[in-house]
């Protein structure tokens, strides 16, 4: 029952994280981050944001976003969240670089290669 409710607050916060970069961010590094998806713990205690970058490449290395940045972006997001959501404890955000569109494309040139 708990992974259900996860589920749907992961799905919520998939949507009012886009939103509120869509809407509210100011800063130009962080107006071209895609939320692609959002992996909440079963205590609804922590929150994996997972992203990648409209118009940059998709490998992590060449990513130029800095985890400082994010770190304090996870803050603001977190804060504008308990303002909208109307949940008892919002979770602490994590926002970690989405690396399985690197992945699929290695295997698909894999599959090309045969």
């Amino acid at each position: 029952m708990a992974s259900l409710r996860s589920d749907k607050i992961a799905d919520e916060l998939k949507k009012e994280i886009s939103l509120i970069i869509n809407r509210k961010t100011k800063d130009p590094r962080l107006q071209n981050i895609n939320i692609t998806a959002v992996k909440v713990s079963d205590d609804i205690g922590i929150a994996t944001v997972y992203y990648s970058l409209i118009g940059q490449s998709i490998n992590k290395s060449e990513s130029s976003l800095e985890n400082k940045v994010l770190k304090k972006f996870s803050g603001m997001v977190r804060s504008q969240l308990s303002k909208t959501m109307q949940i008892r404890r919002v979770p602490i955000i994590n926002f970690r670089f989405d690396e399985s569109i690197e992945y699929s494309e290695n295997i698909e040139k894999l599959l090309q290669d045969l």
